[in-house]
């Protein structure tokens, strides 16, 4: 009877042992899902962090291209600003120039044309023509020495070259003294500003002797 017992309770202890091992697998399958979910979870927050701090990092990047943009936009208007004054300014100074030069110039001419009104008063009272004459040709080379003091210059004379850049052709004539293409009569004189030509000199070209 003791030794059936005893086999009898045999049984409940490998019972009881193997209900420990099922409980222990159960515990051991419960858990290892458990513990991939707090794994994903804090993969996802440190992802979710990373994220975060480039985001801060784009902002701050852009917060400072704007205000690079701003200091640029405000040099370029005050550059800008700057350059229209300076034109403004080049602008003024170059009228005042031109004033300048034109009441220089108008004071010569002035001195000239009270040349010509005493000369005028002279030969209304004399008879004395060559006088007068004399006193015309000194009133011409200072209306010439004024002109040349503004940089004007008179060309174009018998004999010279023909140019097309700076002469006219009125017609083309045999002449027994001028070779071709040389210019036998001067019907218009020429005239430069500064080396620029501002009239062209109408003349007569040779065509050489007559043969």
């Amino acid at each position: 009877m003791s030794g059936k017992k005893a086999n009898e309770a045999q049984p409940e202890k490998n019972n009881s042992t193997g209900s420990t091992a099922e409980e222990k697998t159960a515990t051991e399958k419960k858990t290892a899902p458990e513990q991939d979910i707090d794994t994903t979870n804090a993969s996802e927050q440190k992802q979710a962090a990373v994220e975060q701090k480039e985001e801060e990092k784009t902002t701050e990047s852009i917060d400072e291209l704007k205000a690079l943009v701003n200091a640029e936009k405000d040099r370029y208007l005050r550059l800008m600003a700057e350059f229209d004054n300076y034109k403004k300014r080049i602008s003024r100074d170059y009228d005042r120039l031109v004033e300048s030069a034109n009441e220089k110039l108008i004071l010569d001419l002035v001195d000239v044309r009270e040349n010509f009104d005493r000369a005028i008063q002279s030969a209304e009272n004399s008879t004395d023509y060559q006088g007068l004459l004399e006193g015309l040709k000194l009133i011409y080379n200072k209306f010439e020495s004024v002109l040349g003091k503004n940089g004007l210059e008179v060309f174009a004379a018998p004999g010279e070259q023909f140019d097309p850049q700076v002469h006219d052709a009125l017609m083309k004539t045999a002449h027994p003294e001028i070779p071709e293409d040389h210019i036998s009569e001067v019907y218009e004189k020429g005239y430069k500003l500064k080396g620029r030509v501002i009239k062209h000199a109408k003349v007569i070209v040779s065509s050489g002797p007559q043969s």
